[in-house]
C-alpha cells in the first residue's frame, strides 16, 4: 500500500494562516506559559465532582506524573509515527488517523468535555489525554483534515465548523479482549436518554499571541478543550450545534453503562470523514 511516512521526530509547527484563527491579546485572556499547563484560573473556578465519584488526580510536574495509559491497540505504530517524541500520539502508516492514548477519568458526571487534556477538565470529561492539542491539530493536519472556526457568540451564534471527525475508542474488556465502540455512545443526550448523535468538527481553536514576549500559544492547550461537547472558542474539535456551557443547561452527561471502569486505559482513534462532503461541519 506504499512506503511507510515518515514523521518528524519534533511536531510541525502551526502556521496561523488558515489553519487557527489568530487573536489579540485584548480578546482573550493569558495564557499558560507552557502549552500543556492548565489555566489555574480556571480550575479554581469549577466545582469538584461528587465526592463518590473518583477522579484522576494532575500531577504536579512531569516527574510526579506515574500515570500508565498503556500501548496503542492500533498495529503499526512506532517510532516512525509518532507525532511527539515525548507523548502518545501517533499517525498511521496511511496517514488517514490520528491515535492517541487516553485514560477514563469520569463515568459518572454532567459533560462539557468527551476528551480534556491531562490535568485540566477532568471532573466534567470521559477521557483524560497526556498530549498536546497542537499537536493533536497537527496531526489532523497531516490527514487532510480542514480547520474551520470556533463557535461564535457575537453578533450572533455561529456553531463551529471544520472537516468532521469520526472518533473511535478501543479498550480491552476486563478478559482482555479488545473492545470497540463509537465516542458518541459514551455521551448519553439529556434530551433523548439515548446515545449522542451529533458529530465533531475540527474546529481548530485559536492562535492567542503575547504582544510582551512576541510568542504565540495556542488556546487549546491553555484551556484544556480538546474535544468538547459543550461549545468553546477555544476547542480543537467541538459539536456543530448550539451547546451551552452553563452548568443549569448541560445538554449531556456520561453515558455510565457504556464506559469502562475508571482508570481503564482508552485508544482514542481520530479519523476525518474527507468524502463526506455534506457533513453540517463543512468548512465556508
Amino acid at each position: 500500500s506504499g512506503a511507510v511516512p515518515t514523521v518528524a521526530a519534533e511536531p510541525v509547527p502551526i502556521d496561523s494562516e488558515g489553519q487557527a484563527e489568530q487573536v489579540s491579546q485584548g480578546e482573550a485572556g493569558a495564557p499558560a506559559d507552557e502549552p500543556q499547563a492548565a489555566m489555574p484560573e480556571e480550575a479554581e473556578k469549577t466545582s469538584p465532582a461528587e465526592p463518590d465519584v473518583p477522579q484522576v488526580d494532575p500531577p504536579e510536574s512531569d516527574a510526579e506524573q506515574k500515570l500508565d495509559f498503556g500501548k496503542p491497540l492500533v498495529e503499526g505504530l512506532g517510532k516512525n509515527e509518532l507525532l511527539d517524541p515525548k507523548d502518545p500520539i501517533w499517525l498511521t502508516r496511511d496517514r488517514k488517523s490520528v491515535v492517541v492514548q487516553s485514560m477514563v477519568c469520569q463515568r459518572q458526571a454532567p459533560l462539557e468535555m468527551f476528551a480534556c487534556l491531562y490535568g485540566s477538565k477532568e471532573h466534567e470529561s470521559v477521557l483524560t489525554v497526556p498530549v498536546k492539542a497542537f499537536v493533536v491539530h497537527t496531526g489532523l493536519l497531516a490527514t487532510g483534515a480542514k480547520p474551520g472556526t470556533p463557535v461564535r457568540w457575537d453578533p450572533e451564534y455561529a456553531p463551529p465548523t471544520g472537516t468532521e471527525i469520526e472518533i473511535t475508542v478501543l479498550w480491552k474488556d476486563e478478559q482482555g479482549k479488545v473492545q470497540k465502540a463509537r465516542a458518541q455512545d459514551w455521551v448519553k443526550d439529556l434530551t433523548t436518554g439515548k446515545a449522542m448523535t451529533h458529530p465533531w468538527v475540527f474546529a481548530g481553536s485559536r492562535m492567542y499571541k503575547d504582544e510582551e514576549t512576541g510568542r504565540e500559544h495556542y488556546m487549546g492547550d491553555s484551556s484544556g478543550d480538546l474535544i468538547c461537547v459543550s461549545n468553546f472558542s477555544t476547542a480543537t474539535l467541538d459539536v456543530p450545534i448550539q451547546s451551552t456551557d452553563s452548568n443549569a443547561s448541560l445538554m449531556f452527561e456520561a453515558f455510565t453503562e457504556h464506559i469502562p471502569p475508571l482508570g481503564t486505559q482508552v485508544t482514542i482513534v481520530l479519523t476525518p470523514k474527507l468524502a463526506d462532503q455534506d457533513s453540517p461541519g463543512k468548512p465556508d
